[in-house]
């Protein structure tokens, strides 16, 4: 039977294609080799996983070619981007022997679908292959796999934010290099798998609804087109990433409350930074750390973090970014500075990454600096 192509099978095959030539890409990039195959199998699965719907979509379902073709990969994407997450934000990670456990529900699911499909091929009929795939439990197999599918994404979903909120509180309380990503991207993406669980949950919960029985198809239609999506965002971002290793990996230990410092302790420390920020302007050391800011006040890290985060206000690389973006403002009105450029500026001041100068600069000022010098022109005319 001839099947003409509707708008949603040509979204689904254009997301398939899209990964397919981004994980390539990806896998032969030369950049983040430790995470980028876990990315690039996380593209591959979802493309795989994609397949299904064209299955259905396309008739492929009704030839005995296609009937109960093996694909089980739900069980294995979110482990990959758990690991991709982990590759990224953790220094010392190394794939080991004891990480596949992750992967044996997958291949459990996968081998299954494999023993299913190759029982069937001496069927002479669509109808008996119906016949014996049920006596395998392969509609309740299945369906065991779409709860566990639901299961692993919320799981590897907590272990990933965990790992991530795990690598800013180090981020923020150790390293005032600007050079160091903040990774929001990533968490934007532990966010767009929640919806896609959340979406699941949906799909599956109205499965009880006699209402919306399988014969409403476009509820699945729309979690394909969201899948669809999420591989075109992954590609791109990943893919899009400069190289980058965390250079530091001891974890420090949480600050301890200020209640525990006697308030003598804690007025001098306070006393002690800002004579360091204001007269010695640390700040402008671009790779300055907590550690070493403590050891030239002769205080403990976990000390100096302590009053920051709860005096302050701020965490330590929040507190020397914004006296950067203070120098950077004086600067840019004195006319000693009027022969460099706003960039240039800016890594007088402390920063050593521009991307991240802008996004700091405008975070603080709520203008971009070229937005920031008009604004300032302005007001002097006026």
């Amino acid at each position: 039977m001839e099947h003409q192509f509707t708008v949603f099978d040509v979204l689904i095959i254009i997301g398939i294609t899209q990964g397919l030539i981004t994980s390539v890409l990806l896998l032969s990039s030369k950049k983040n080799k430790r995470s980028n195959p876990f990315l690039a199998l996380g593209l591959i699965a979802f493309c795989f996983l994609s397949t299904k719907i064209l299955q259905h979509s396309l008739q492929l379902w009704e030839t005995m070619t296609f009937r109960y073709f093996p694909n089980g990969v739900e069980l294995v994407i979110a482990p990959l981007l758990y690991f991709y997450t982990v590759a990224l934000v953790n220094p010392r990670f190394k794939f080991e022997r004891r990480h596949w456990i992750h992967f044996v529900p997958f291949l459990l699911s996968q081998t299954y679908a494999f023993y299913v499909y190759f029982s069937l091929l001496g069927a002479p009929s669509i109808i008996e292959k119906d016949i014996i795939a049920n006596s395998l439990y392969f509609n309740e197999i299945k369906k065991l796999e779409d709860y566990l599918s639901l299961i692993s994404i919320g799981s590897y979903l907590v272990m990933g934010y965990v790992n991530l909120m795990a690598y800013k509180f180090w981020l923020n309380n150790t390293t005032s290099d600007s050079s160091y990503p903040d990774f929001n991207w990533l968490r934007n993406i532990l966010i767009l798998c929640a919806v896609l669980g959340l979406f699941l949950l949906l799909n599956l919960s109205f499965a009880f609804i006699p209402y919306f029985d399988d014969s409403h198809f476009w509820r699945w239609r729309a979690y394909f087109i969201f899948i669809a999506a999420l591989i075109y965002y992954l590609g791109f971002v990943g893919y899009r990433q400069a190289e980058f290793q965390v250079r530091e990996s001891t974890p420090i230990a949480p600050p301890p409350k200020v209640a525990k410092l006697s308030a003598d302790q804690i007025q001098e420390t306070i006393q002690l930074i800002e004579q360091a920020l204001q007269t010695d302007k640390v700040y402008l050391n671009p790779t300055l750390t907590a550690k070493e800011l403590a050891q030239q006040l002769g205080l403990s890290q976990n000390h100096l973090s302590a009053v920051i985060n709860q005096s302050f206000g701020k965490s330590f690389r929040e507190l020397i970014n914004d006296c950067r973006v203070e120098e950077v403002k004086q600067k840019l009105k004195d006319s000693d500075y009027q022969h460099l450029s706003i960039l240039g500026i800016a890594l007088e001041s402390g920063f050593n990454s521009e991307a991240s100068f802008y996004r700091i600069f405008k975070k603080n000022t709520g203008l971009s600096p070229k937005a920031y010098l008009m604004d300032r022109a302005k007001s002097q005319v006026q």
